[in-house]
């Protein structure tokens, strides 16, 4: 008798455990659209996040970043890529994409690495000048949507 007490008590506790274990993850990983990313950009800083969005464009100068728009057209934030994740494909633009990736700060002025990031003409990518420059998505993974 006291196994089968024992055995309904793992499973209750189990079970509890998984249940607070799924909604704590779902909390965390609730996609953002663009606009609710940069409502939000202060407070994100550091953390990984979910961002939905419009892939307007891949840059064709490095394949390293792509820009997504918001519901606010004007809203744009860049997505960058790292070594491990590689090149974007450059098909994705004019899909709905989800990139994870983690909240970074741009810096800001003559010294910062934006001021200098010309491609091989030594031109800025026009798309990367109207994107939102204070905020940037470190990517580790993106999928098509839509």
């Amino acid at each position: 008798m006291y196994k089968n007490i024992s055995f309904s008590i793992i499973v209750i506790l189990a079970t509890i455990v998984l249940l607070s274990a799924g909604c704590a993850g779902n909390n965390k990983s609730k996609p953002l659209n663009v606009d609710e990313l940069l409502t939000n950009a202060t407070s994100l800083v550091g953390k990984t996040v979910v961002v939905e969005g419009l892939c307007t464009h891949v840059c064709s100068k490095s394949g390293m970043k792509l820009f997504l728009k918001g519901i606010d057209e004007e809203k744009t934030v860049r997505a960058e890529s790292g070594a491990a994740l590689g090149k974007f494909d450059p098909a994705i633009v004019d899909k709905k994409v989800r990139v994870r990736g983690t909240v970074m700060e741009e810096e800001t002025g003559a010294n910062s690495p934006a001021a200098h990031a010309h491609g091989e003409d030594g031109n800025i990518c026009e798309t990367e000048q109207i994107a939102e420059k204070t905020y940037y998505l470190a990517a580790e993974s993106y999928q098509i949507i839509d």
